[in-house]
C-alpha cells in the first residue's frame, strides 16, 4: 500500500492514519475526518517548491501530512498511486475533470504550472522538463 514502501506516502482510509516509508502502523493525521461515506471525495496535493504533501476531504484542504519530502525537485519523480484491498467502487480524477478542491483547478496547482523554472527556485538548471525516471 502507498506509504509502506521506500519514498512512498499514503493516507489510509481504513484507520485514517498517514504513512511515509512506514509499514508498521503509520501516525495519527487529523480529526477532521473519521468516516467515509458513499459520494465523499478524498484528494491529494503536493507543493513542489517546499515538499508539502496534503490531502483534501470533500473540497476542504486538510493540514499538511508531510513536509520537506521528495526534495530536491530535480532529483525526484513525484506521481500519484492508489492502493485498494478488497472489493470497492471508486472514481479517479487525475485532472481530466474539475477537482472538488477548488484551488486545485487553478493553473498554479496543475503539473504543467510546475514544469520549467519556478519562482524562488535556487537553481536555474531545473529546465523545462520533469526529472527523468531513475
Amino acid at each position: 500500500m502507498p506509504g509502506w514502501n521506500r519514498m512512498s506516502a499514503g493516507f489510509h482510509l481504513d484507520d485514517f492514519r498517514k504513512f511515509f516509508e512506514d509499514p508498521e502502523g503509520g501516525r495519527d493525521y487529523t480529526d477532521a475526518i473519521s468516516r467515509i461515506d458513499s459520494g465523499d471525495t478524498i484528494g491529494c496535493g503536493y507543493e513542489f517548491l517546499n515538499g508539502v504533501l496534503f490531502y483534501t476531504y470533500n473540497g476542504l484542504r486538510l493540514p499538511p501530512a508531510f513536509t520537506g519530502i521528495y526534495l530536491p525537485r530535480q532529483n525526484q519523480d513525484v506521481f500519484a498511486a492508489i492502493g485498494v484491498e478488497g472489493q470497492c467502487d471508486f472514481l479517479v480524477n487525475f485532472g481530466g475533470e474539475t477537482f472538488t478542491w477548488k484551488e486545485g483547478n487553478e493553473w498554479a496547482w496543475r503539473v504543467e504550472g510546475h514544469v520549467g523554472t519556478m519562482h524562488g527556485w535556487p537553481s536555474a538548471n531545473v529546465g523545462d522538463e520533469l526529472p527523468a525516471y531513475q
